[in-house]
């Protein structure tokens, strides 16, 4: 199976979104781990309104990582996770 993975640059910033149209979020929050599921950096997203919710995380290291969304709605949880990689690119 193949999942769908975003590219970064190490040393920069990722804006992760998620989407929840048409309902309410009472609390929604990104976390990022490393390969070895230890956490890197959390945050409370922000919502910009219609349901788009952001947030932005460091990468400085190159590698693997997880983002994770971890949203209440009414007395659901829902948790949505997301592969990053970060790279260096290579120069001549």
């Amino acid at each position: 199976m193949r999942l769908k993975s975003t590219e970064i640059i190490a040393g920069t910033t990722v804006r992760t979104t998620f989407v929840s149209s048409g309902t309410t979020v009472g609390t929604n929050a990104s976390a990022l781990y490393d390969k070895t599921e230890t956490l890197v950096d959390s945050i409370s997203a922000v919502s910009s309104g219609n349901g788009f919710w952001y947030a932005i995380h460091l990468v400085s290291t190159p590698g693997w990582y997880v983002n994770q969304w971890t949203s209440v709605i009414e007395a659901n949880t829902y948790i949505h996770r997301q592969f990053i990689r970060a790279i260096l690119p290579e120069v001549d």
